[in-house]
């Protein structure tokens, strides 16, 4: 049975017939399906569709999906991402990407005291505070890209247990973890303590749990899904 990370979520207004929803779906640019726990079939997903624990999200070929949490976290999904949120405290929210390349933009929770993880099959993302991606491969392997604040990365129980330090001790998320880490060159290291990415970092988690560090240039030009989320949560800062 796969593991994957948490993340936390705070109490807010919204209501649905059964339960209080842990989030929602707030954009829909080409289209997506939902999975509620425990039914049977796929659903178109729509605007404001409410999402709880265990639902599945899917977004489809060249859409993207914006999810917006009770306490203000918002996260985008790539086309041919899956998402689930798999458990909600009132201090911390953990999520499953299984596969997919999602945004992170936790800016509005730098010290509301929330913390907000992402797990993929190999590797978990803590965060507070922070504007991060992060792309769960096809083949397990694993990359967190920071874009302001920093990200705390780790490697998930189903990546312990395929990289053989289940045994060692790991230190919990979301204690304080070593600075920035050169490694001696590519996928040489295997990741068994948390490390810390800051902006302008990527890091690389190889299925076997070896990794590299990369610095990049923030003002230069990437991908457009990056620059698509960009210039969305820049309209974001100027509507507050």
């Amino acid at each position: 049975m796969k593991s994957y990370l948490l993340i936390t979520v705070v109490a807010c207004g919204w209501l649905t017939v059964s339960a209080q929803p842990e989030a929602k779906i707030t954009r829909i640019e080409g289209s997506a399906q939902v999975l509620k726990n425990g039914a049977a079939s796929w659903k178109v997903a729509r605007l404001n569709t409410a999402l709880q624990i265990d639902d599945q999200l899917k977004s489809d070929a060249e859409s993207l999906v914006e999810i917006t949490f009770r306490h203000g976290a918002i996260m985008r999904l790539a086309e041919n991402s899956v998402f689930s949120i798999k458990k909600s405290t009132d201090v911390k929210v953990s999520t499953a990407v299984p596969r997919g390349n999602v945004w992170v933009n936790m800016k509005k929770l730098s010290s509301s005291g929330h913390h907000f993880n992402v797990a993929t099959p190999t590797a978990v993302a803590a965060i507070r505070g922070t504007v991060f991606q992060m792309q769960s491969l096809p083949d397990s392997s694993a990359d967190v890209t920071v874009f302001d604040g920093k990200v705390a990365v780790g490697l998930s129980e189903e990546g312990k247990k395929r990289t053989h330090v289940a045994d060692r001790k790991i230190a919990e998320a979301p204690h304080e973890v070593p600075g920035p880490t050169e490694v001696p060159g590519p996928f040489e290291v295997t990741l068994d303590q948390w490390r810390t990415i800051i902006a302008g970092q990527r890091i690389s988690i190889r299925s076997n749990g070896t990794f590299t560090t990369t610095d990049f240039d923030l003002n230069k030009r990437l991908d457009a899904f990056i620059e698509k989320n960009r210039a969305l949560d820049a309209k974001i800062k100027d509507a507050r």
